[in-house]
């Protein structure tokens, strides 16, 4: 019985390390973007400096100088990060909303490390199986 709550307070302690991981202020910076059709395949290539930024239960995607920010609220979190920023992923569950508008579209955003290189999907309904892919050049806490 010990060791079945040894390994339940261990459990419970790295489920709770995770989701304090996906909890954090982050800014994320992108200079490139693929923008991916329904096919899977690259469509087109952009070199727009974009910040992502993910606070708490809310998500700014950022053009400087290019008009509004998008918005997105944070329905659900699935936080399975093996080392922070370096391996592993998140995904969040969210609804984005128009600048100065009521109108909301379901979507989700993936960020994803793998060998260290850190990228972002983004998936938003109404661009009807169409993503974005955001190549990270820097991120950082807040």
């Amino acid at each position: 019985m010990k060791k079945f709550l040894s390994v339940l307070f261990v459990a419970l302690l790295l489920a709770g390390a995770s989701f304090a991981q996906c909890d954090k202020h982050v800014v994320y910076s992108s200079e490139k973007q693929e923008f991916i059709g329904t096919d899977g395949q690259v469509e087109d290539i952009k070199t727009d400096a974009l910040t992502l930024e993910f606070s708490q239960g809310k998500i700014v995607l950022n053009a400087p100088g290019k008009g509004d920010a998008l918005t997105g609220i944070i329905k659900e979190t699935d936080c399975q990060w093996k080392t922070l920023y370096k391996e592993g992923k998140a995904v969040y569950k969210l609804d984005f909303q128009k600048p100065q508008s009521d109108e909301t579209s379901g979507g989700s955003i993936t960020i994803e490390a793998k060998d260290g290189v850190l990228t972002i999907l983004v998936e938003i309904a109404k661009m009807e199986g169409r993503k974005v892919k955001l190549i990270v050049s820097k991120y950082e806490e807040k």
